[in-house]
């Protein structure tokens, strides 16, 4: 359970020496991550007092960083390194802009929207070859921000916050911070995100994040006020994630020995792969099933299918049948299509992978290759504990709110641009190459 130097990554080493600055493309990440973390974990409060201020587009600010780091990475992984997939996803990055404008709306402000969203996944892929839990000033912030969020919780629950009601106007579409009644009318509380399901994803994935860099005790123990807080706030799949993922940890420290080895976290990380596959097998295969048949129990899982993964396939073969090949390009089917002519064409896509081949279409195999790769060649234990987490996560949830949870999906896989086509580089020498990109001073 503690640290793991001299353990191999995806590149062929993890850079563990955390009393060396860290630089480059690997500092733009880092500074992007905590400003998205600040932000979504007091994302209510910071819309609050910018409307207070009169300065309510000030919440983009947290953005440069993560366009900043968008540019290291280009410039470090791209043009330096030339990594192959590195050069395949920043290709891609225009090419989908393109096919939603063509296909959807030109609006600026949905392909702006759409543009802001995917750059957490960049800015944690910056974090390649970086064990950072094991940095010490981010190991803290991390704890801080996840107490902080359960604290939040736990006040949502049982007060009403000053920022309760505000209502906040952008590009002509209104969102309202409030309380929301789910099923059995409980209450679903935001804490200080405002939001149940980006609360519960802060706290989860900031826990895993440093959780092996704790003692077993406190990590159970973190994990235990995790769990508790996503149940409060209802977040039934962060819940199950915590639940899980605390049995594991426990499991590894005081029961089986076995658990606590490279391979096995790898087995867990590249098995979680195949729930890639199961939305898509059922989707096929949905007219042939019914579940409601089999159990009543399933209804509701029959009507997810059916109205949340089937839909972005059928909607795109009634409105654009090309796009079930092309993608119908970055943002087309969430929250940044709110600024677009299809923003009454929405409907939730609850799946991660099944949202990324609606909006990229086959073109998004090679990086789902990269992904699975990634796990292959990984050493690193939290890094694999994390994708195994993120792919039961985005099972239920699209992934890409709160910036935090992107970050951490991107974070989690970054190793994909250390590997080369039939070999890898080491860690230590790919942060040396860090070094070629130095921040001005």
């Amino acid at each position: 359970m503690g640290s793991y130097s001299g353990e191999m990554s995806a590149s062929g080493g993890t850079w563990h020496d955390a009393r060396m600055p860290v630089h480059g493309a690997a500092l733009f990440g880092l500074l992007a991550g905590t400003s998205y973390l600040t932000r979504d974990a007091f994302a209510t409060i910071w819309r609050w007092l910018f409307d207070l201020a009169g300065m309510p587009f000030a919440w983009f600010a947290f953005d440069i960083l993560g366009f900043a780091a968008l540019g290291a990475f280009a410039w470090s992984f791209a043009v330096k390194r030339k990594s192959p997939f590195a050069l395949y996803a920043l290709a891609l990055l225009p090419m989908s802009v393109i096919v939603a404008a063509l296909t959807v709306d030109s609006n600026p402000a949905f392909l702006g929207a759409a543009v802001k969203m995917i750059v957490p996944l960049y800015a944690g892929w910056c974090l390649a070859g970086l064990d950072l839990p094991a940095r010490p000033r981010a190991r803290r912030f991390f704890i801080a921000i996840c107490l902080a969020t359960i604290a939040g919780i736990a006040l949502d629950a049982v007060t009403d916050f000053p920022w309760t009601g505000l209502a906040v106007d952008q590009f002509g579409v209104s969102k309202t911070v409030d309380k929301v009644w789910s099923i059995d009318s409980v209450t679903r509380v935001g804490g200080f995100a405002g939001e149940s399901t980006a609360a519960a994803a802060i706290a989860l994935f900031a826990w895993l994040m440093v959780h092996r860099k704790l003692a077993p005790v406190s990590a159970v123990s973190l994990g235990l006020l995790v769990a508790a807080a996503c149940f409060v706030a209802t977040s039934r799949t962060a819940l199950g994630i915590a639940v899980l993922a605390t049995g594991w940890i426990a499991a590894e420290a005081w029961l089986m020995a076995g658990l606590r080895s490279t391979a096995a976290h790898r087995s867990l990380a590249m098995g979680s792969f195949v729930l890639v596959l199961v939305p898509l097998a059922l989707v096929a295969s949905a007219s042939a099933l019914s579940f409601a048949e089999i159990s009543s129990s399933l209804t509701s899982f029959e009507q997810r299918i059916e109205a949340s993964w089937q839909y972005p396939f059928a909607l795109l073969a009634d409105r654009s049948p090309v796009s079930l090949a092309t993608g119908c390009g970055l943002g087309c089917l969430n929250f940044p299509a709110r600024y677009s002519d299809w923003a009454n064409l929405l409907q939730p896509v609850d799946n991660f992978y099944i949202l990324n081949f609606a909006m990229f279409g086959i073109f998004f195999v090679p990086v789902l290759a990269g992904l699975v790769l990634t796990a292959v060649k990984e050493g690193d234990r939290t890094k694999l504990l994390l994708i195994a987490a993120v792919n039961l996560y985005t099972f239920f949830l699209e992934g890409f709110s709160p910036s935090f949870t992107l970050f951490t999906i991107g974070y989690a896989t970054s190793g994909m641009h250390l590997l080369r086509i039939g070999r890898s580089v080491s860690g230590q020498r790919a942060q040396r190459r860090f070094g070629d990109f130095k921040p001005a001073a």
